[in-house]
């Protein structure tokens, strides 16, 4: 499982002075960009070996200002082409649960422009994070 630390910006907050949903989404591409650099050697965008196919996500409680957060990241499901990573963004000092996510990667080749089976390589990444 990976952890992320994530620093809450001014303007991740909405008029109700809690972090806004749209926020959210952004944190999870933060713990997919951890993930590529604990397992990627990615020197352009199009080394990025994937493309987003879905995102799903339960908010459960309100991120407030003052508290600190993270996202914890695994990997829930691999099939012949697709992964789909789970998360959790918990406070870091109550394990408050704010958010439960979901989403769906695709083994994706931008210079061809076409999905691809997931190579063994990167497979064994993805089930050193199986949970």
């Amino acid at each position: 499982m990976i952890r992320t630390e994530i620093q809450i910006r001014f303007n991740d907050m909405d008029p109700m002075r809690r972090v806004n949903n749209a926020s959210y989404s952004a944190y999870l591409e933060l713990a997919r960009l951890d993930f590529c650099n604990r397992y990627l050697s990615v020197s352009t965008l199009e080394d990025i070996p994937f493309v987003l196919a879905r995102v799903e996500m339960d908010l459960v409680s309100s991120v407030l200002p003052g508290d600190s957060i993270y996202v914890n990241t695994w990997v829930s499901q691999i099939g012949n082409s697709s992964w789909e990573f789970s998360y959790e963004i918990k406070n870091q000092k109550t394990e408050v649960l704010y958010v439960k996510a979901k989403t769906i990667q695709v083994y994706f080749d931008y210079r061809e422009k076409k999905k691809l089976p997931i190579p063994n390589k990167f497979r064994i990444s993805l089930e050193k994070e199986m949970v």
